[in-house]
């Protein structure tokens, strides 16, 4: 009954996403015509970026300089100051967000994988344990904070008023049956409250930053492909920009073949591929 709910709150995002990716930008893109400059992550996204991407680039006459960021704004704020090409992080709920609070015109590029977010704890072995008045952190961030309330609310933890959506905040919550409290803060600094808080509500890459696999998570986002494809991470540029021939190269190497394999191969259940693979030579 849940998984409906979710995907009928998912549904008209994820058309818009599709929409997009059908869509092309014109214009000229960064300082260099060969070499295209990313801001991302650590985890997975510079990883990804620093191994089979950036081989596959050079083997095409590119080079790639990733700038790592540990902030979740600060990438997108570069790429408004031009200091970026683009920037692979963000997935679609939060890139709309920086976009209306920001009034900046970023746009997908594609899509690449899908992070579930989880449930940690290091005082509980199960949810069913969870006691009346625990404390709870979850990510500040307006997007990721609403797919923590969801992911509560699939754990029965919570009940979401009916207009709950991807922007949900915690007034949305009409029932608290555990009488749990949230605890707000900056996704990177979410593993510190593993020995603060009873639970923790990690996205996936901050979870992998920090060690922790989904297979240690006592529950976790539902793989479904409706939620997979509205949360992806994606590639990100200014808009009028996606038509140069570099990040053209970048967006096309990022759904290769290669980078499926090494996404499949070296990072488990943490994360789903969300494109269906061609060569990276095409």
């Amino acid at each position: 009954m849940l998984l409906s709910r979710r995907e009928a709150l998912l549904f008209t995002g994820a058309c818009a996403l599709a929409a997009l990716f059908g869509c092309s930008a014109q214009g000229e893109g960064g300082e260099s015509d060969t070499v295209v400059t990313v801001g991302a992550s650590h985890t997975p996204h510079a990883l990804i970026l620093n191994g089979p991407v950036k081989q596959l680039l050079e083997a095409q006459g590119y080079g790639l300089d990733v700038v790592e960021y540990e902030d979740y704004d600060e990438p997108n704020a570069a790429l408004a100051e031009g200091e970026l090409d683009a920037t692979f992080y963000q997935h679609r709920p939060f890139l709309d967000a920086w976009n209306a609070e920001h009034g900046t015109s970023f746009e997908a590029l594609s899509a690449v994988h899908f992070e579930p977010m989880g449930v940690y704890s290091e005082r509980l072995t199960s949810l069913a344990d969870v006691p009346d008045g625990a404390t709870v952190a979850i990510p500040a961030d307006p997007a990721n904070r609403a797919r923590a309330l969801l992911l509560l609310e699939q754990e029965r933890l919570v009940t979401l008023s009916d207009d709950a959506s991807t922007d949900a905040v915690p007034a949305n919550i009409v029932e608290n049956r555990r009488d749990i409290k949230l605890v707000e803060v900056s996704a990177e600094e979410l593993p510190e409250q593993l020995s603060e808080a009873d639970l923790v509500i990690m996205p996936g890459n901050v979870a992998m930053e920090n060690g922790h696999s989904l297979s240690d998570a006592l529950a976790a986002e539902p793989l479904t492909s409706l939620l997979s494809d509205v949360y992806a991470n994606l590639l990100v540029v200014r808009v009028g920009e996606g038509e140069t021939p570099k990040l053209q190269a970048l967006a096309q190497t990022l759904n290769s073949q290669e980078v499926y394999d090494y996404l499949t191969t070296s990072f488990g259940d943490n994360l789903v591929p969300t494109f269906e693979p061609v060569s990276a030579e095409q």
